[in-house]
């Protein structure tokens, strides 16, 4: 399998944020995530390491309309050191006619606070989007039938108005609507918690099928998306399926959900799948946490593998540096040898 990567990405490495009152939070999303993926893929010969293409930057900005704003702010900082943050965040109503894309401006395009921007964050965020979008073409021109993207920032957050939640663009968007021109789309999203961008992205357009197995926000971020009842919008009503799952649910309940969105993906019959792959769901998580064990992704990849579909698999989450590299080897692995053993 082809891994998709381009960046030296510690040079995106936020120190803390505000989160919970007026402590400071050390943030989670770290290089060492990366690091702790390429070790354990490293160890096995069935990853082929790939350095992702150059795209048009137009690919990227013509979704997000906050591209220009963090393009600029990563510009207009003094050193890797410094970080910027939003402190006002204006209410629908508020009189939005100046200058929108200076730094001071952030909250209009940011959802909180815990999502800086540095100096090197646009680089790093675009050859995110970049490494999502070598993935896609690989497998929109029949070069490679299953493609890991090793994407951070993760995206599954930024949605079609605001970025947040670690995430500055939305890679699974971004892929998609290159894959669109060829055929139908479906995005499973497997992080602990709702991928509420792609699905904004995605909910009055019924060539792309959105789904989502997550901890029921009612208690988790994002907290104001992710709900069973939300099930696409206008001409796209139905295309869309959320499965929420208390804290803690353990394999059993995950895997039942899953069951459920593989049966929509199967009648919704797309031409290619997207899977944003975040593995906070594993029971030690920092941030995350449900009731999974690293022995439980094999399964978990075998599952998507039964689809028999050209597969984009896109790194989201995943916070216990101890643990994430052997979850991801463990699903890709498990992926894999579904697909050879179907041949």
């Amino acid at each position: 399998m082809k891994v998709i990567e381009k960046y030296n990405d510690s040079l995106h490495n936020p120190f803390w944020k505000y989160q919970l009152g007026p402590e400071t939070y050390e943030v989670k999303d770290t290089p060492l995530r990366v690091a702790s993926i390429k070790e354990a893929l490293g160890e096995s010969t069935d990853f082929e390491f790939v350095t992702a293409q150059h795209y048009p930057e137009r690919l990227i900005s013509r979704l997000h309309p906050y591209h220009d704003y963090i393009r600029n702010t990563s510009a207009s900082l003094a050193n890797d050191e410094e970080e910027f943050y939003p402190d006002l965040f204006p209410g629908e109503g508020a009189g939005l006619k100046k200058k929108v894309h200076e730094p001071l401006w952030g909250g209009i395009w940011c959802t909180d606070a815990v999502t800086p921007i540095k100096k090197r964050t646009y680089e790093v965020a675009r050859a995110s989007a970049e490494s999502a979008l070598t993935g896609a073409e690989m497998i929109r021109e029949g070069t490679e039938r299953c493609v890991y993207a090793l994407c951070r920032p993760s995206g599954h957050h930024a949605g079609p108005r605001v970025f947040g939640g670690y995430c500055y663009f939305n890679n699974a968007a971004v892929a998609a609507e290159f894959l669109l021109p060829s055929g139908t789309v479906a995005i499973v999203d497997i992080d602990y918690h709702h991928g509420n961008g792609t699905q904004e992205f995605f909910e009055e357009v019924k060539s792309v099928f959105t789904s989502s197995v997550h901890c029921d926000p009612s208690s988790e971020y994002p907290y104001f998306w992710g709900y069973a009842e939300e099930t696409g919008k206008g001409q796209a009503a139905g295309t869309n399926h959320n499965e929420p799952l208390p804290k803690g649910a353990g394999k059993r309940e995950y895997l039942a959900s899953l069951d459920r969105i593989l049966a929509k993906v199967r009648d919704f019959k797309p031409s290619y799948l997207i899977i944003s792959a975040g593995f906070d769901t594993h029971r030690d998580d920092p941030i995350g946490g449900l009731g999974l064990d690293t022995a439980d992704y094999p399964e978990i990849g075998a599952a998507f593998a039964a689809l028999d579909l050209p597969t984009l698999i896109l790194q989201e989450g995943g916070y216990n540096t101890s643990t994430l590299g052997e979850c991801v080897r463990n699903f890709l692995t498990g992926f894999l040898d579904a697909h050879r053993n179907s041949r």
